[in-house]
């Protein structure tokens, strides 16, 4: 364990000086007649950094090496313009000018790649999500990655709720969560997706299945990574949303940096609060007489409010000789839930609730040609301190009327049903959670050229968590005792371009470790007794990705692993506030992937644009870990490790455009999860042999439409215009062979959201409405709980500068 800890220790105190000097470039790109020309390329030659003019042919490309440089432009509006440029300040503003021209440019786009498109081009079956077209909207980024190919959020219920996500039909921590690289578990449940502000978002990515090995994580359904934006201009941006359910939501993230000096400051803070006091109806809603009969009525949900609130404050250095990020920060984060039913809507909760806060202090250090040229370094550190309490102490019953159910065997004495375990879910209680985690992360790429490149990802974690209840009996405190939790990834990578630029390979190998080590109480028949557990293990994961442009727009791609999951915290120790117990001897899960695909476009006539990508994957998972059914009496469930299951499907999405206005994505996504083991361990047929997984969506359909019109009302305003469309066929919610009925299938669901956002001249402030679910349809997730209806939202951002 000696080595594990040097591991992090050196992480979070490693720091060193090397030279070199980058700056920043930004400016505009015209049109000869005087048009800004929006949405082209441009790329550094030399360094392949690259950018893209947004709606006023404004641009920036940041970290670029002092010196001098050729900056290429394509467009399909322009002919190519090639521009030699010298650097030798810290930033520097160019202005170009393009001649129209209606020739098509291919092998200029295919060399003139964004970040984005790289990324999609890498051999990975990867979505590259830019938020610029949210970033003004009452939407989160779950609500945009809800609209992407391949994913569906799911969610226990309004703002505030828990969120599974699931990429291909397999969900859970199946699906890693990672912010710049670093799992976001690490934050704690008060600061999520939702905490960031899409305004501080530069992009996100959706691994599917195959996840590369510079994430360092041990996904093995996939991964969304989501890229934090580093410039290094001077901005601040405020915005606050109010909608339907009471619902607030307000930030603030802004950037500062001395020209001179390098000494930068960087912050962000958010607030959440939302009654989610919507309807709900359905055969769990209901109310009983004094006859016993159940009257079945719409309801409006009584006891779900939420409150969370948080900020991120970092301080350093950006662009100097020794590093281009050197950073030390802080983050503090807190909720309040309300708890408003167990893992089905079955029993109601007037009492329950959830509180939880968070303080972590993180170190990041950053530096490209770091001591040689070629090799760039990245290096990160958090450590966080989390509080979770739980309180139950009350044991009335409830029901969806909102008021306390009677005991009409006992009117007289005006009597009320309790719970007879003295609280709503289990036993009372005030339980306490401590948890500590340590993480570090290095990142290394050495660029041997400009074909080659070899990267080293390391990632460790060391988790405690101390569990403390004072309604429990002295005895059964004493033998609670600390959980310990360690984890570390080390991923390798060679990374090659051959056939000039036309063929991108990249090999993997990961490497895990994890060590678990608890002491618990177990209550028997007769007294409590203490329950030990330790283990440790290691295991191997390798795998290939490959992307091959036959011609210049048109590129398949191709990605193989044998990927390896770790049982995480959560699941092994269990987590009070979201009704789950512990599993303490879960195996980790093991899985062959395959992702086959091909990507064509976009093909331009004039100003049409069109472009289609399809992706067919196999998952052969062995021991996959997911939820159990729940526990009927108190709706608490564990996680349980499944013999088999083979997943085999696709994903396709086609995109047009027309004239920089017009813009539609339409996405479907089949996939076919079902249990394969045929015999159990004991040579039994297996019950549920070739049924498809419970409580899993398998086909969706998302499309997507966006207009954007210029000048009105006033000239160089912007007006956005948008409709969404959002189709889940239906599912089981249980396995057919032991309900059958139509109660246990969650129906077919289509939800319909438009929304229209309006951008003063100078892009300083935007205004937009949003309506949700326009149609009020019933929509569900995870075991049939119901989710929002229809609700309206509005929304001001404003750029200070």
């Amino acid at each position: 364990m000696t080595r594990f800890y040097y591991s992090v220790l050196f992480l979070l105190c490693f720091s060193i000086v090397a030279y070199g000097q980058q700056c920043n470039i930004g400016g505009q790109v015209l049109l000869s007649d005087g048009t800004p020309l929006i949405g082209a390329h441009l790329i550094l030659e030399e360094t392949k950094k690259a950018g893209v003019t947004d709606a006023n042919g404004v641009f920036s490309i940041s970290n670029i090496p002092h010196g001098t440089h050729t900056l290429v432009v394509s467009s399909m509006e322009a002919k190519t313009l090639r521009q030699k440029i010298k650097l030798h300040k810290d930033k520097h503003t160019i202005n170009l000018t393009a001649e129209p021209s209606n020739v098509e440019l291919e092998e200029a786009q295919v060399a003139g790649k964004t970040v984005a498109s790289e990324i999609e081009s890498s051999g990975f079956a990867v979505n590259a999500l830019e938020t610029k077209d949210i970033q003004y909207q009452s939407i989160q980024v779950n609500d945009m990655l809800d609209q992407s190919t391949g994913v569906r959020i799911r969610q226990t219920g309004g703002l505030g709720s828990q969120v599974v996500y699931n990429i291909n039909g397999l969900s859970g921590n199946s699906v890693r969560i990672f912010i710049d690289g670093i799992p976001i578990e690490n934050y704690g449940s008060s600061f999520s997706l939702s905490s960031i502000p899409s305004s501080s978002i530069e992009r996100v990515e959706v691994y599917k299945g195959v996840v590369p090995a510079h994430l360092g994580g041990d996904a093995l359904g996939g991964a969304i990574n989501v890229i934090t934006k580093k410039q290094a201009e001077n901005s601040l941006n405020v915005s606050y949303s109010f909608g339907s359910f009471n619902t607030h939501q307000a930030s603030v993230n802004g950037n500062y940096r001395n020209q001179k000096n390098g000494l930068t400051f960087r912050g962000s803070a958010f607030y959440n609060y939302s009654d989610n006091n919507y309807d709900v109806w359905g055969d769990k809603v209901y109310t009983t007489g004094a006859d016993g009969k159940k009257e079945y009525i719409t309801a409006e949900r009584f006891h779900d409010s939420y409150q969370s609130r948080g900020g991120k404050a970092e301080l350093g250095f950006t662009n100097v000789k020794w590093a281009d990020q050197a950073f030390v920060g802080v983050l503090l984060s807190d909720l309040d839930k309300d708890i408003q039913h167990g893992a089905t809507m079955e029993l109601v909760y007037g009492n329950r609730r959830a509180e939880q806060s968070t303080q972590a202090i993180n170190l990041l250090y950053t530096k490209n040609d770091f001591l040689l040229k070629g090799l760039d370094i990245n290096i990160s550190g958090l450590y966080s301190n989390l509080r979770r309490n739980i309180i139950d102490t009350v044991p009335y019953m409830y029901d969806w009327s909102g008021n306390r159910v009677s005991d009409y065997w006992d009117l007289y004495d005006g009597e009320w049903l309790e719970y007879q375990t003295g609280a709503e879910a289990g036993n009372p209680t005030l339980n306490e959670d401590r948890e500590k985690k340590l993480t570090g992360r290095a990142n290394l790429t050495y660029r041997i050229n400009t074909k080659n490149k070899v990267v080293l990802n390391y990632l460790a974690t060391d988790f405690q968590r101390k569990p403390d209840d004072p309604l429990l009996p002295d005895a059964e405190r004493e033998l609670i005792d600390t959980r310990h939790f360690r984890k570390s990834v080390t991923g390798v990578s060679y990374e090659n371009t051959a056939f000039d630029g036309r063929l991108t390979t990249s090999i993997f190998g990961k490497f895990y470790y994890q060590y678990v080590k608890l002491k618990d109480a177990v209550r028997g028949r007769d007294a409590v007794t203490a329950y030990e557990y330790e283990d440790s293990r290691n295991e191997t994961g390798y795998g290939i990705a490959a992307a091959y442009y036959l011609f210049p727009k048109v590129e398949l791609t191709a990605s193989a692993e044998n990927a390896i999951r770790m049982p995480g915290s959560t699941e092994i120790f269990g987590n009070t506030a979201e009704n789950v117990d512990a599993s303490y001897e879960l195996e980790p899960e093991r899985s062959t992937n395959f992702n086959v695909g091909f990507v064509l476009g976009m093909f331009g006539k004039k100003k049409h644009n069109v472009g289609f990508n399809a992706n067919f994957f196999y998952r052969n998972i062995q021991g996959m870990i997911m939820p159990g059914v729940p526990d009927q009496q108190d709706e608490t469930f564990s996680y349980v490790n499944v013999h088999s299951v083979l997943s085999t499907g696709f994903d396709a999405e086609v995109k047009y455009s027309f004239d920089q206005k017009l813009n539609y994505r339409l996405g479907v996504s089949l996939a076919n999860p079902r249990f394969n083991t045929q015999y159990d361990e004991y040579g039994d047929e297996y019950l549920y042999y070739k049924d498809r997984l419970r409580n899993e969506p398998f086909f969706t359909v998302n499309s997507n439409l966006r207009y954007t019109m210029r000048d009105v009302l006033q000239k160089k305003s912007r007006l956005n215009m948008y409709y969404n469309l959002g189709y889940v066929h239906e599912f089981y919610r249980n396995w057919p062979s032991i309900g059958g009925a139509n109660k246990d299938v969650i129906p077919s669901q289509m939800v319909h959201d438009v929304g229209v956002a309006y951008t003063f001249p100078k892009d300083k402030l935007t205004l937009s409405a949003d309506a949700r679910n326009l149609l009020n349809e019933q929509v569900f997730d995870n075991w049939a709980l119901q989710k929002p209806g229809r609700a309206f939202y509005v929304k001001a951002s404003y750029s200070i500068f």
